[in-house]
């Protein structure tokens, strides 16, 4: 088949351009490598842009397009004043695209459109409470997109998708700009840097390994099934980010216990205790997570080191000093 990956270059999007080559399908990736995790791809078709500003003739042709372009990360949203509108506009214009071409959306989503606590399953409310934060335009743009999309294949046949939440997704090439936690940890432990818990750590996360996500995006896109919206997580690995932290660097005396805001500012806001109920996925599917949290770390640190060892330096501080933190 003929297929696209929106954002290929990116943490999910490359594992998932892997497995898609594994599968001999043809594939062409749409990366403006603003938050890359490969430099490039040369078994794909490369097209180097932003999905706004690119040529709509390039979109014809595709049998499936993954839709994985998207500002990221509890703290790389900070960055951008621009959260709503690019999501909006983006998928906006792949609804067009897929609905005139007769592909396949794959659209994926995000665990925050949920914005509360809880074991959730895909028809859970969906509750905008609080303070508005980046990270509330972020859940809530990603909410509107889905709307949009289940809203127009109501009144053309002609559109036919699938909406991905992933959950908590962890492993090899996830970058620390983001400020995603297991990087942070394994990168502080591998370059002697403070490992910096946010608060008591006892925010609760259920760990998906990357690749977990992305074989079970493969198996939804090529099911029977059509115009659905799943979970995809890993109740099993459900965990404190103490916990987490104690199983990276092997001792709690070495965790230092901060304010978020002294690290990443003011308009840092935490995420939401939130774990996956994949009861569709699996019922319909007989999908389920293989990947235990302790190979999703060694994986990673394995990772980390060989870019180390090639001369890649990160900092996980923000360029403060410990003492500026705790």
């Amino acid at each position: 088949m003929n297929v696209l990956v929106t954002g290929g270059l990116g943490f999910i999007g490359s594992h998932l351009v892997d497995l898609l080559i594994d599968g001999e399908h043809n594939v062409t990736i749409i990366d403006d490598k603003s938050n890359n995790a490969i430099e490039t791809d040369d078994r794909c078709n490369m097209i180097f842009g932003s999905i706004d500003k690119i040529d709509p003739t390039i979109f014809v042709g595709f049998d499936i397009i993954f839709h994985l372009a998207s500002i990221v990360g509890p703290a790389g949203v900070l960055a951008h004043g621009d959260i709503g509108r690019s999501i909006i506009k983006n998928t906006a214009r792949l609804i067009d695209y897929c609905a005139i071409n007769q592909s396949l959306f794959i659209d994926v989503s995000t665990s925050e459109v949920y914005s509360h606590s809880g074991i959730l399953k895909e028809d859970a409310d969906k509750i905008c409470s609080g303070e508005y934060q980046f990270r509330t335009e972020y859940g809530v743009a990603k909410l509107l997109a889905e709307i949009m999309i289940v809203n127009r294949a109501k009144i053309t046949s002609a559109l036919k998708y699938h909406i991905i939440r992933p959950f908590n997704v962890a492993g090899p090439r996830q970058q620390p700009e983001g400020g995603f936690v297991l990087p942070r940890f394994i990168i502080g432990k591998l370059t002697d840097q403070p490992i910096t818990v946010f608060g008591d750590g006892s925010q609760i996360r259920s760990f998906t390994d990357v690749r977990d996500i992305c074989d079970a995006i493969i198996k939804i896109a090529f099911s029977k099934y059509k115009n659905e919206i799943w979970n995809i997580g890993n109740p099993a690995n459900e965990m404190s980010i103490k916990e987490l932290a104690v199983k990276i660097v092997e001792s709690e005396d070495k965790l230092f216990y901060i304010d978020p805001q002294k690290l990443h500012g003011p308009l840092f806001a935490e995420a939401e205790n939130k774990v996956a109920n994949i009861e569709k996925l699996t019922n319909l599917l007989d999908w389920r997570p293989k990947v235990p949290i302790d190979h999703t770390i060694e994986d990673t640190i394995n990772y980390y080191k060989k870019k180390i060892e090639e001369g890649y330096s990160f900092d996980v501080c923000n360029g403060k000093k410990l003492t500026e933190l705790i």
